[in-house]
């Protein structure tokens, strides 16, 4: 995995000009996507940066989601007018779908062996 690609296609999906402040959230989304994959995937494999970008994009909005969005004007604070749910559905879905596409790359974790 390219950290330069995904810090690039992080701050393509987050729209943050400055993604320094973020490097935790990407080095995060890249271990938890290392966890996942078989022993013998090409780390090299470009579906992986985008995952980890998205993976990183999902944690940056749902840290926007829980601030309290204020902006402060002269006569006090106003909640800012976003739609944080509308992002989070979003960033869940752009991660459900980079997911998907490297389903032949991480192990099966879905499969419950119950009873003989």
């Amino acid at each position: 995995m390219n950290i330069n690609s995904i810090i690039s296609l992080f701050t393509l999906f987050s729209g943050e000009p400055e993604a320094k402040s973020y490097i935790p959230l990407i080095n995060s989304a890249i271990t938890e996507v290392k966890n996942r994959l078989k022993a013998d995937v090409n780390l090299e494999d470009e579906r992986l940066s985008f995952l980890c970008a998205a993976i990183a994009n999902l944690r940056y909005t749902q840290i926007l989601a829980a601030r309290d969005r204020l902006r402060y004007t002269f006569a006090g604070a106003v909640a800012q007018m976003s739609n944080g749910a509308q992002q989070l559905d979003f960033a869940n879905s752009l991660v459900r779908e980079y997911w998907a596409s490297i389903k032949d790359l991480i192990n099966d974790t879905d499969f419950t062996f119950l009873n003989v």
